[in-house]
């Protein structure tokens, strides 16, 4: 294993978890950022609805009606009234979200943010040229920042020095399109077709070794070589950068390993009795801690980790809810 950062975890497996680290879901901090009125809001109604009304704001998300006549055209809200997710400089970015009644998204526009990195270095426009690309996805599509295999995600291409940034807009646009969409019967909520959601077990324990766990599938293992990345980007515009030789092809890019820590089976078994009971003891109602084990030269913490920032490399996706990850829901 790669020795370039060295976590001690005490337990069964302690030699297997030198140069890998521990990722915990947290509660995460509430912000002070409050909904408020927006000079821009109604410039951007005025730009995709002109001439329409307005109604006052109803339901738990704050939506407000637009209408002309009798006729339903879309719905208008604040992001902050649905998710607050904190970006880069720890504070949540408020948008307003414009849908149509067929639940496809007309207009994302950032009404306020406190990104370091766009107040001093890279012009705002970009941010703005960033979010109209969200005009005409529908809210139920799975949209990825970058580059994916998913034939059927809709990709759009990140602000160079500001990944973290839109990555988190990203998120916010989507998650809470999604769930003011569903709230509103403009589209289904999957996860109301999904089976009863499993709950961990705690009284059920049985010794297992790594050799079981990671072959059970209990514990998932990704492993990827330098030739494998120069495999993966033949075609594309990054095809011969830093290309790795004839001696290097088989040496590690990544290996990862990730695992759901809850259940009495795996983490006793990879944290030891003591540590596993002191870190459950430390979780609230509902919250889960994942393991996420990593060595190699490419860190899963991601290009924009910083202090206070996000893991922009680890999320977890359920029926359209993405969950982010911030150093201070790490160990």
């Amino acid at each position: 294993m790669a020795s370039r950062e060295i976590w001690s975890l005490a337990g069964t497996f302690s030699t297997w978890v030198k140069g890998f680290v521990i990722l915990l879901i947290l509660s995460v901090c509430a912000s002070s950022l409050q909904a408020r009125e927006y000079e821009a809001e109604q410039q951007r109604l005025d730009k995709f609805f002109p001439g329409a009304s307005l109604s006052a704001a109803e339901g738990d998300y704050q939506v407000r009606t637009i209408t002309k006549g009798d006729e339903v055209l879309g719905y208008a809200f604040q992001s902050i009234n649905v998710v607050d997710i904190p970006a880069y400089s720890g504070k949540p970015i408020n948008m307003q979200v414009l849908l149509d009644p067929q639940g496809v998204i007309v207009d994302a526009y950032v009404l306020e943010h406190h990104e370091p990195i766009l107040l001093i270095g890279i012009p705002e426009e970009e941010l703005h040229a960033f979010n109209a690309k969200y005009q005409g996805i529908r809210v139920d599509q799975r949209v990825v920042v970058g580059r994916s295999r998913d034939e059927n995600a809709v990709t759009i291409d990140a602000v160079t020095g500001a990944t973290v940034t839109v990555m988190v807009v990203n998120e916010i646009v989507m998650r809470a399109a999604h769930d003011v969409a569903v709230s509103l019967g403009l589209v289904e909520d999957n996860a109301g077709i999904a089976q009863k959601p499993a709950t961990v077990r705690e009284d059920y324990y049985e010794e297992a070794t790594w050799s079981e766990l990671t072959g059970n599938g209990a514990i998932r293992r990704l492993h990827l070589t330098k030739g494998d990345i120069d495999e993966a980007f033949k075609g594309t515009e990054g095809e011969g950068i830093d290309e790795a030789t004839a001696d290097e092809v088989q040496d590690t890019f990544i290996d990862l390993y990730a695992t759901h820590l809850n259940p009495p089976t795996i983490g006793r078994a990879l944290l030891g009795d003591a540590h596993y009971r002191t870190l459950m003891d430390e979780l609230k109602p509902g919250e889960h801690a994942v393991a996420v084990m990593g060595s190699g030269e490419y860190s899963f913490k991601g290009s924009g980790y910083v202090r206070g920032g996000i893991f922009d490399r680890v999320q977890l996706r359920q029926f359209g809810n993405v969950i982010s990850f911030r150093d201070m829901d790490f160990q």
